[in-house]
């Protein structure tokens, strides 16, 4: 089961022989400094909000990142709200 600050993948990822199946966040402070003014940016973001590997991030499925986004924009809706 997973908590408010993870997310289940549906489509496990495989990066370097290590399976990821969740996303937790691994830093608050990476989400007040999470940039979106490129594709680059927002892939390093996710990645440093997360505590993995951009190649992780990349290998995302669509609905997977998706999830992924939507709960660090609920995040940060929280925290301005």
């Amino acid at each position: 089961m997973s908590t408010p600050f993870e997310i289940d993948l549906h489509h496990p990822v495989e990066v370097g022989g290590v399976t990821h199946d969740t996303l937790t966040v691994a830093s608050i402070d990476a989400i007040a400094n999470f940039r979106s003014n490129s594709a680059e940016q927002v892939i390093l973001s996710m990645s440093r909000v997360f505590g993995v590997s951009r190649r992780v991030v990349r290998h995302l499925e669509p609905d997977d990142a998706q999830r992924a986004g939507d709960l660090i924009c609920s995040l940060l809706n929280e925290a301005a709200g």
